[in-house]
């Protein structure tokens, strides 16, 4: 073989083979081929451990897609563990679209456009029947995000398979969560769960008949881990749903909290003339003054002219 072809094409070899392992995720996690060990894996990291601080600041961007259209926007969700949580939605050039209040009451949700609020004692029920694609509450989101899966995955599951790639696939008979699979780090690869009667996806809401099984999918990726970093919650959540909808939901930044927000950072209070509906038709709320939006520096955004601060 002529020498300088060999030469080339060994240096290529080479270089193909140092891509290769550059992009290869760097795992120095303890893998597990028995389920129960999986488990014990998973409960040891994502489940035991109390969410660090009092609660979060989280930036993320959310693409929402049905069959026909595809909207992506800006999301703040920002509160306490225990509730009250805050979610705030832009569209991507910056117009506040809704602002969102999870507490022991339910979900009170305000529509800046219209100047419409809508409120229901059940967060879960009063975010579907709004249209959005929330399978289970801010609560539960916010300590996800944060890598604490203790809300919704059952202490014990009903039935183990193994999943062809590694890992394992625990069922459930009741729950929020009916499936979670587990990847052979003990780490969440997916979860399902039963979606209720009052989510209705596009093709519902646009008139066509539609029918078979109503369930949510979500898919975790973006482990930092796998970068090379610490350890540390998925940065990427992929739902899927009924009849073609999807969301991606991608972490930009998180932040806990060590110390409890204020009360007024907090709040989501109706502008003088907002009109509301009670979503089980129930008396309005008194009318406030002003509305406070944004996640960040909490301080930064205790003021009474509405005005959403450094939020973008």
């Amino acid at each position: 073989m002529n020498q300088p072809l060999s030469q080339l094409r060994r240096g290529l070899a080479i270089a193909a083979l140092m891509l290769l392992a550059a992009c290869a995720p760097r795992i120095d996690l303890p893998q597990y081929d028995l389920p129960r060990q999986d488990l014990e894996a998973f409960r040891a990291r994502f489940v035991t451990p109390e969410p660090e601080g009092h609660g979060l600041a989280v930036r993320a961007s959310l693409l929402y897609c049905t069959p026909t259209r595809a909207n992506r926007t800006d999301v703040q969700l920002f509160g306490e563990y225990a509730r009250p949580l805050r979610l705030d939605v832009r569209a991507g050039i910056g117009t506040m679209l809704a602002l969102m209040r999870e507490d022991s009451a339910g979900l009170l949700a305000y529509y800046p456009h219209n100047s419409r609020a809508y409120a229901h004692s059940d967060p879960v029920i009063g975010a579907q029947l709004l249209g959005l694609p929330f399978p289970f509450a801010l609560r539960d989101l916010a300590l996800v995000l944060c890598g604490h899966f203790g809300t919704l995955v059952p202490q014990t599951p009903d039935d183990i398979r193994v999943m062809p790639g590694g890992g394992f696939a625990f069922s459930y008979n009741s729950g929020p969560v009916r499936l979670l699979v587990l990847d052979q780090y003990g780490r969440p690869d997916r979860m399902e769960g039963i979606l209720s009667k009052y989510f209705r996806a596009q093709v519902e809401r646009d008139g066509q008949p539609v029918s078979g099984s109503r369930v949510w999918s979500i898919k975790f990726s973006g482990y930092p881990e796998n970068e090379g970093d610490p350890p540390g919650p998925a940065k990427v959540l992929t739902l899927t749903l009924p009849k073609g909808d999807s969301a991606v939901f991608r972490v930009r930044s998180i932040q806990t909290r060590q110390e409890p927000w204020q009360p007024k950072s907090l709040a989501l209070v109706l502008p003088a003339g907002a009109s509301f509906m009670s979503l089980e038709s129930k008396p309005a709320p008194a009318a406030a003054s002003d509305v406070i939006t944004g996640g960040g520096n909490n301080e930064q955004h205790e003021h009474d002219d509405g005005n959403p601060g450094s939020s973008s």
